[in-house]
């Protein structure tokens, strides 16, 4: 009766330093991506949440001033999300509240925020699309009228902000601070608004949308935080000067 003997060959010592050094790579390649998404997350919430809660603080909204939230405008808003889990604002009136907010309400105007290297950027009027152009919510005020311009833009991951994509245009919105000017352009005409304050919101909170008071004319930029994400909104109130 014949044996057959099987003796298993190890490999050479050459191939196992090559496949050692191929596995290193891959690992440190992965802990690189993770690390690239992760920290701007880790580091906007450890250093830039914290400033902007103590900044929003510091700027309350008299309460006798405050619209109430059961207005055509609230009662006609609603938060959907999307295929991808993002969740925006939508309305089931996209006209203007009233006749008189009709006039002179331009199909779209631009923007420019010179911190954030934002320059004449399109925001098209009545719109909650902004994948091509930053959207002003329908029935909100147009800039230079009283009451509140809401206007909304995506943002990504730090690394890849480039001001003029409207996927990317407003990462670095957490960066305005008290005082940063904003200039809108309405048929040829320059408004100026200055930053009051930011503050940290939920997604579905629709109240950013009211009027900031009877009589005031302000402004308000919203994004997604942390960049990136789809946790939480910022918004950035300014007021016309």
């Amino acid at each position: 009766m014949a044996i057959a003997l099987y003796i298993k060959k190890f490999p050479k010592k050459k191939n196992l330093k090559a496949q050692r050094t191929f596995y290193g790579m891959m690992i440190g390649l992965g802990a690189f991506a993770i690390l690239f998404a992760l920290l701007p997350f880790f580091t906007w919430q450890f250093s830039v949440l914290p400033k902007l809660t103590s900044k929003a603080d510091n700027a309350p909204v008299p309460k006798a001033e405050v619209l109430s939230a059961a207005t055509t405008l609230a009662q006609n808003v609603q938060v959907v999300k999307d295929a991808d889990g993002f969740s925006y604002f939508t309305t089931t009136d996209p006209k203007p509240a009233t006749p008189s907010a009709a006039i002179n309400r331009s199909e779209e105007f631009s923007i420019s925020i010179p911190k954030l290297e934002i320059e004449d950027a399109v925001v098209v009027t009545d719109s909650t699309k902004f994948d091509k152009n930053l959207a002003h919510f329908p029935g909100t005020a147009i800039p230079g009228q009283i009451g509140n311009a809401f206007i909304t833009g995506h943002s990504v991951l730090p690394e890849f902000f480039d001001s003029k994509n409207y996927r990317t245009i407003f990462s670095h919105l957490s960066d305005l601070e008290i005082g940063d000017d904003i200039s809108v352009n309405v048929d040829d005409k320059i408004y100026h608004y200055i930053v009051q304050y930011s503050k940290i919101v939920d997604p579905r909170d629709t109240s950013v949308l009211l009027p900031i008071s009877a009589t005031g004319r302000n402004l308000t930029l919203m994004s997604c935080v942390p960049p990136g994400t789809n946790i939480k909104r910022i918004v950035v109130i300014a007021s016309l000067i």
